[in-house]
């Protein structure tokens, strides 16, 4: 029997990141493409020069959002709920650097606004928000089920 080596699990894993990587760009200057996963995807509102990645868990108990917003100040990150959409703004600041010093840019900056449709179960009055080591996790717990009631038939 041949042995599996430590490749032949994690083979996929590369590509997969990079076919994430090649939608999202594709998504940034495109705009949508119809090969979409069929679960709702985080969007991007306004054009920007950076989108913060998202990833949305679910557990019985609550809905966790994690935001990767590395040199983000957290005082500018903009927590918002409509209806079942979280909103979330923020803006990366370049520094305080001098543009005629600058001989190669990688990094970016720049505001950006980013959706996230969730389930309505989801009780926000009770939702947390922290950011550590610039990832933002929003920790957002569903609604208790009301208990079955009964209700009493009279006769008229």
């Amino acid at each position: 029997m041949p042995r599996s080596s430590p490749w032949s699990r994690d083979a996929a894993m590369p590509f997969h990141l990079l076919q994430n990587e090649l939608q999202r760009l594709l998504e940034h200057y495109l705009g949508p493409v119809e090969y979409r996963r069929p679960q709702e995807r985080p969007t991007d509102l306004e054009p920007s020069s950076w989108s913060p990645p998202v990833d949305v868990y679910e557990t019985p108990d609550e809905l966790l959002v994690i935001v990767e917003v590395p040199g983000v100040d957290p005082s500018s990150l903009d927590l918002a709920v409509t209806g079942n959409v979280l909103s979330l703004k923020g803006i990366k600041q370049a520094g305080d650097l001098p543009e005629p010093m600058l001989r190669v840019r990688e990094r970016v900056f720049g505001g950006f606004h980013r959706q996230v449709t969730l389930p309505n179960e989801v009780d926000f009055d009770r939702a947390e928000a922290a950011v550590d080591q610039g990832v933002l996790r929003v920790r957002l717990p569903k609604r208790t089920a009301a208990p079955t009631r009964t209700i009493p038939v009279r006769p008229a």
